[in-house]
């Protein structure tokens, strides 16, 4: 029988502690000065839900928006400490993804486009709650602006955030452009499988470009339903709209679906531009295989068809990615199934759409 043996003992630096809420002043996601970002249907003491509480698509859908997916909680403090209380519901715990990333948060410092990680929630992953320490200062006591990203694949039922008792809050530094970038999509645009949030595509992008991005992707489940446009439509002047769900629809469903889709969102933002991105490399592609030589072919031509005709009626503000492309030069490296991304796959999306996303914006 093999002996189980504590890690912590070993290696301090492998455990965590659960804190108690004594010596902190503790606050909501609707306290201000914070500012909540990603969750544009959220009320203030309202739960953190990424689509309206009455907006019905799927069950699928209907659960995943619980998930907190792309949210991020954005401030300036001279705080020594900060803790995270939070519980979950809804949650997931997967076999191939990290707890940290599914059920946990991160913490970035730094302003506009130079942020750097800073550390994780560290937690018991067989619990649902845990109140722990993310940021402790032991240099010199000043104001720093932090981003904390929101678990991806697990909704958050109960959250706030302690700083240093009489510590002093202020507003974060303004977005270069405050209109979201509204990304629809599967599970690798909600963030399987990071190992934590922030090193999800969207968040990446977010930092790199200073804007808010709003996740609307919904794992195995975003399947362009005209409902799911109808709501996005709804979103007041969004800088962009990027539709990556192949994945979930298949050929025939994307056929069928983008269209229309495009149709609903553009009878509200006939200008606003959308970005058309076709399915990541899949490991089973390697294999050359003409069944899903076909399949890439008839994305590739569903996507570059409706763009072509939309162009030729004068939508000049429509565009294609091609998602092949997204993982660079060795994308039989960037998954965890050879299918969702790593963490090396996710930063190199990024890489590769920022200055598509950056160019299509300047225009």
């Amino acid at each position: 029988m093999t002996k189980k043996i504590d890690i912590k003992k070993l290696d301090v630096a492998m455990g965590f502690d659960n804190k108690s809420l004594d010596g902190m002043d503790w606050y909501s996601v609707d306290d201000k000065p914070f500012e909540l970002d990603g969750l544009y249907w959220h009320k203030k003491g309202g739960p953190l839900r990424r689509l309206p509480i009455k907006t019905k698509i799927s069950e699928g859908v209907d659960n995943l928006a619980w998930h907190t997916a792309g949210v991020m909680l954005r401030f300036k403090t001279d705080a020594d400490e900060i803790r995270i209380n939070a519980s979950m519901w809804r949650n997931s715990r997967m076999d191939h993804m990290a707890h940290v990333g599914s059920m946990g948060f991160d913490l970035y410092i730094g302003s506009a486009a130079d942020k750097f990680y800073y550390a994780s929630t560290r937690f018991n992953f067989q619990e649902d709650s845990y109140n722990v320490t993310i940021f402790k200062n032991e240099g010199e006591k000043k104001i720093r602006e932090f981003t904390l990203h929101f678990p991806l694949y697990s909704g958050v039922e109960k959250f706030s955030i302690g700083l240093t008792e009489g510590a002093k809050v202020y507003s974060p530094a303004l977005w270069c452009d405050n209109r979201p970038i509204v990304v629809y999509g599967t599970s690798i645009q909600q963030g399987g499988c990071a190992s934590r949030p922030g090193m999800c595509h969207t968040n990446i992008l977010s930092r790199t470009l200073n804007r808010p991005f709003i996740n609307l992707a919904f794992s195995g489940n975003g399947k362009g339903e005209p409902e799911m446009a109808e709501t996005i439509a709804k979103i007041k002047n969004p800088a962009m709209i990027i539709l990556d769900y192949d994945a979930n629809a298949k050929v025939a469903g994307l056929r069928k679906t983008l269209p229309t889709f495009i149709d609903i969102i553009r009878a509200k933002h006939p200008t606003t531009p959308i970005l058309l991105v076709s399915r990541l490399m899949q490991s089973y592609e390697f294999h050359r295989d003409s069944y899903y030589i076909q399949e890439r072919q008839d994305f590739t031509e569903i996507h570059t068809g409706e763009l072509k005709r939309r162009r030729e009626a004068g939508d000049n503000n429509i565009h294609f990615l091609d998602g092949t492309t997204l993982f660079g030069a060795d994308p039989s490296e960037c998954t965890v199934d050879g299918c969702h991304a790593t963490d090396l796959g996710f930063y190199i999306i990024a890489k590769n759409m920022a200055p598509v996303i950056r160019n299509i914006l300047n225009k």
